[in-house]
């Protein structure tokens, strides 16, 4: 199997408070993966690792072929890893459009946006998830649900090839949820893998490979 990440022997601590005690792992190649523990077990810290934004004390972290102990957030999206937070880091006061194209002229260092271009990605994009929402409406007007969909969306769009979804089910109702577990395994049937982070144990088996 293809392994895409690989944590090794992270050690972090707060002050006086160790968040992480030589926490290592594997995640392979179109896998669904659980990241397991209640609230505050670690498990926001390690994926802000993974991603760039913290540094561990100790430790290595592998993604692709490329070993460092620090990733830079740059570095990490580029080699693939996508992090889908609660709040889905959208912009409130765009629209659909604008705030799944919008990565993409900007990685490309395009200095002038087509509109046109602009709703031809989007639309490709949104067709991924099989979600049909009107390209103009304003984030802020969507349901959670969508938002969340949206965001999965701007992930694909950037080549993710390992999505981190935290806590991803929070504010979803049982049909989303099951409709998001459906999403996600056309996620891994296009080699995408996927860290599902929870503490919800009846999600966790629905969801995971393995945890």
């Amino acid at each position: 199997m293809d392994t895409l990440l690989k944590v090794m022997n992270i050690n972090k601590s707060f002050g006086g408070v160790k968040a992480l005690s030589d926490i290592s792992f594997e995640i392979y190649k179109g896998e669904k993966v659980s990241l397991v523990g209640e609230n505050g077990s670690g498990k926001s810290t390690i994926i802000k690792i993974i991603s760039g934004i913290l540094a561990p004390d100790s430790g290595s972290i592998t993604i692709g072929s490329v070993t460092k102990k620090v990733f830079t957030p740059k570095e990490s999206i580029k080699a693939g890893v996508q992090v889908i937070y609660q709040d889905f880091s959208l912009y409130p006061n765009l629209t659909v459009c604008e705030n799944i194209a919008n990565g993409y002229f900007l990685s490309n260092k395009k200095f002038f946006v087509s509109y046109k271009k602009m709703q031809e990605i989007a639309k490709e994009s949104l067709d991924k998830v099989k979600l049909n929402i009107p390209l103009k409406a304003i984030a802020n007007s969507l349901t959670t649900a969508q938002r969340q969909m949206v965001a999965i969306s701007k992930c694909l769009l950037e080549n993710a090839k390992i999505i981190i979804m935290d806590e991803a089910t929070t504010a979803l109702t049982q049909k989303e949820i099951k409709n998001l577990i459906n999403i996600i395994e056309g996620l891994q049937s296009s080699g995408i893998s996927v860290i599902f982070v929870s503490h919800k144990i009846e999600e966790i088996k629905a969801v995971s490979d393995r945890c």
